[in-house]
């Protein structure tokens, strides 16, 4: 009889040795990790303290920072011709204001569309100085062109010893431009002049402009600018006058050469025609380049004062939006706007103060001897 075996029930357990070796690994690299991570805290802690870090080999020579276009540059001066150098507020003006201002362009082909209220402006013979002469009390001027004209005068007088120079003409009202544009066309028989101005077309309608002659206290003569006069043509920028219609550009102003007349436009624009010889047809262009948005026009004037000047187009002729720089305490820069008698207006804004302001000359007593010219022979009016 075959000999039965029985089984007791139990099995041998089998160690998977497999499954343990990926349990160790799986733990050493966990413990890998975490003593790597202590490492590169300690060495981030060292670091912060060694003053050396962040230089290469050579001690002289830091590496640069990071690429940060959203930070500021910090230390860098301002570009002032820059809008985003400023903070700014706005007035308005409109289309009625075109004409209104000391850079009003009028020739005969741009009618004066501003009109001065004549209780604004000086008796030039109440206001002078003992440097030169006037023709009489009808010659009138504005009050910022007043105070220029006597410094310009009496510091050419202090140059040259000169005082023969006279005040023949200032502000014309449009019926006394008529007068003197029909009398030339009745004299020459053509039917335009080259010489006066159209009524209404006239700069002596703006009360900027004055024609000079010269007295000795016997003899007329024109002013042509030469000899002791070549003084006032080379300075007379410094005081904002400009020789409104050089030689040369008679195609441009549409008026012969005239020496004697000279136009009041305001520093520091005399200060740039007188750089760049322009007429004041050229600086009403040439300024139409600087906007808020391409950038600002930078002048340094004679006297140190420093300014910025900018075009705004008329575009609402109602209101027109101009925006006026303002300073730390958010009150306006010092400013002026004048019209350009055309499309738009000129901004001009004084940043800085300078140092050399020539104050305005005293006046004289207006019943001083030396102020009774022989009327009867004086040059008539021109232009």
């Amino acid at each position: 009889m075959a000999q039965r075996r029985y089984s007791t029930g139990k099995r041998k357990a089998k160690i998977r040795y497999k499954n343990v070796a990926l349990l160790l690994a799986v733990l050493i690299l966990i413990v890998a990790l975490i003593c790597g991570s202590c490492s590169a805290i300690k060495k981030s802690k060292d670091n912060k303290d060694d003053p050396d870090v962040g230089k290469t080999s050579d001690s002289n020579v830091t590496l640069p920072p990071p690429d940060d276009s959203d930070e500021p540059e910090i230390n860098q001066p301002l570009d002032l011709t820059k809008q985003t150098s400023y903070r700014f507020d706005s007035v308005t003006r409109g289309q009625g204001d075109l004409g209104v201002g000391d850079l009003t362009l009028v020739n005969n082909n741009i009618k004066f569309l501003g009109k001065v209220n004549e209780d604004d402006l000086v008796v030039i013979r109440e206001k002078k100085n003992g440097a030169y002469w006037v023709r009489d009390y009808s010659v009138l001027i504005l009050p910022e062109a007043m105070d220029a004209l006597n410094a310009m005068l009496l510091d050419f007088n202090t140059a040259t010893g000169n005082g023969n120079v006279m005040v023949r003409s200032g502000y014309r009202t449009i019926e006394y431009q008529q007068q003197l544009y029909d009398d030339e066309l009745a004299k020459t028989g053509a039917v335009s002049s080259a010489l006066v101005a159209m009524p209404g077309y006239s700069e002596h309608h703006t009360g900027l402009v004055v024609d000079f002659t010269t007295y000795n206290g016997s003899t007329y003569k024109d002013f042509d600018g030469s000899g002791d006069y070549e003084w006032i043509m080379n300075n007379c920028h410094k005081y904002g006058f400009v020789n409104r219609y050089p030689k040369g550009k008679e195609k441009l102003t549409y008026i012969d050469n005239e020496p004697w007349h000279f136009r009041y436009v305001g520093t520091p624009h005399a200060k740039v025609m007188k750089d760049y010889d322009y007429c004041l047809e050229e600086y009403i262009s040439f300024i139409k380049n600087y906007t808020i948005d391409t950038g600002f026009l930078l002048v340094e004037d004679d006297d140190g004062s420093k300014y910025i000047i900018y075009y705004t187009p008329l575009t609402d002729p109602e209101s027109t939006s101009i925006y006026i720089p303002v300073k730390e305490d958010e009150t306006m820069y010092d400013y002026e706007i004048s019209g350009n008698n055309v499309d738009g207006f000129i901004v001009t804004v004084k940043l800085e103060q300078g140092t050399a302001q020539p104050e305005p000359s005293a006046p004289v007593d207006p019943t001083s001897p030396d102020e009774n010219p022989d009327a009867a022979n004086q040059p008539q009016d021109n232009q």
